[in-house]
């Protein structure tokens, strides 16, 4: 018996570990879009308000695709990885052979599109191997996604510098091709039962989407998506780190190795806070440490901005950021977990992720937007007001013990 836990055990940490590599590309590829997009508005001779704009575009048709998730409940998460690494292979390759804007964000486009199975089917795939440490689980899901994001500032300046910026999408082909890979070999075969949940309802073959409506429809429940919504205007993928190298190199004007040091110091923030800040939440409240982190994340942004060009205060408060703003969206998840009822994870992570992301999802061009017209202190005000604003949501819509807590 004791052999066969070990075993199960082994079999989870490598599932966790495939999951979590395949999580990393999806990072790497939308921080390397962030690092090189000052040099892709010089090359095409465009703005950051036509960049927002088109990148708002692709985030939205990715978010949105998301509602997949609650038709494709019997369909393999090695199916679907493999799918999605595919595709943002395809992705980065269109960007790297780009003549123009249009087909350079085609590319992030075909990678968002591809993209949509990581967070919900990855995020029920793993609640449910790990239902009783659940927060820590997903905190460590979202980690992996910002080692990914880590690598970025780690390689992609000095290939930019020395090979230019289509030399980057080629190395992060390189990196989705390994994901792909791993998807493909190590994670269980889908003729195994790899589905991500035990869906009841489509066992009696009744109640499924009766039982959807009623979630949405629980105040718990709705108040964190709506949360997620406001929220995604701060988060650290899709803003924090499409702009801040902006930021440090457009506004601040900041040498090629101060920007590498800051990015890759917030990058490390954005790798252990989701785990520091998970366990806490498995050890303390799951809510509070939401409301929280939410903000201690409005008052870094502030810090951050209103530090000037002092590379110690940047350094500081960007590990600061790094922290509180990727650990926001596990740390969501988890509390929206814990309302889920059984047999409702990957249906219910799909209703998350696509309500949440593709309202948020136009956050980056109201970004983008503010960035071009009031300059990039401005914008980062309005990220930390959205932080504010999603904490008052969530006090107002949660309470302190939930009612349910998917164990399936």
């Amino acid at each position: 018996m004791s052999a066969r836990i070990h075993q199960d055990d082994r079999r989870r940490l490598r599932d966790l570990i495939v999951v979590g590599w395949s999580h990393a590309g999806q990072h790497a590829y939308v921080a390397s879009l962030g690092i090189a997009i000052p040099y892709v508005i010089v090359s095409f001779h465009t703005n950051y308000a036509m960049v927002g704009i088109l990148l708002s575009i692709a985030a939205i048709a990715g978010s949105a695709l998301q509602v997949l998730a609650l038709v494709v409940r019997k369909t393999s998460a090695r199916l679907l990885f493999t799918i999605q690494n595919i595709g943002s292979t395809i992705g980065a390759v269109t960007a790297a052979l780009a003549p123009g804007i249009y087909i350079f964000m085609a590319g992030r486009l075909i990678q968002s599109g591809a993209g949509w199975p990581q967070h919900p089917v990855g995020g029920s795939y793993l609640a449910n191997r790990y239902p009783k440490t659940r927060g820590t689980t997903l905190s460590w899901h979202v980690t992996a996604g910002n080692i990914g994001t880590l690598l970025a500032p780690l390689l992609m300046p000095s290939i930019i510098a020395t090979y230019g910026w289509r030399a980057a999408f080629w190395t992060l082909s390189a990196l989705l091709v390994t994901t792909t890979v791993a998807v493909a070999v190590w994670l269980p075969s889908p003729w195994r039962g790899l589905t991500s949940t035990n869906d009841s309802a489509d066992q009696e073959g009744i109640g499924f989407w009766s039982r959807l409506r009623a979630l949405i429809r629980q105040r718990p429940v709705f108040a964190l998506l709506v949360a997620g919504s406001v929220a995604a205007g701060g988060q650290g993928i899709g803003i924090v780190g499409v702009y801040t190298p902006g930021y440090l190199h457009t506004s601040l004007h900041l040498s090629a190795i101060s920007l590498t040091v800051i990015l890759t110091l917030l990058y490390v923030g954005a790798v252990v806070g989701p785990i520091l800040m998970g366990s806490l939440a498995d050890r303390r409240s799951h809510r509070g440490v939401l409301i929280t982190n939410y903000g201690l994340g409005a008052l870094a942004l502030l810090l951050f901005v209103f530090s000037g060009k002092d590379i110690l205060s940047l350094s500081l408060f960007g590990i600061a950021i790094g922290i509180f703003s990727y650990s926001e969206l596990s740390l969501r998840q988890t509390v929206f977990s814990d309302y889920l009822p059984p047999g409702m994870s990957r249906a219910g992570f799909g209703v998350f992720f696509t309500a949440s992301q593709s309202i948020g999802a136009l956050w980056i061009a109201i970004i983008g937007i503010t960035v071009a017209d009031g300059g990039f202190r401005d914008a980062f005000i309005l990220m930390a007001i959205t932080f504010l604003a999603a904490a008052l949501i969530v006090l107002w819509g949660t309470h302190k013990r939930p009612a349910t807590r998917d164990n399936s």
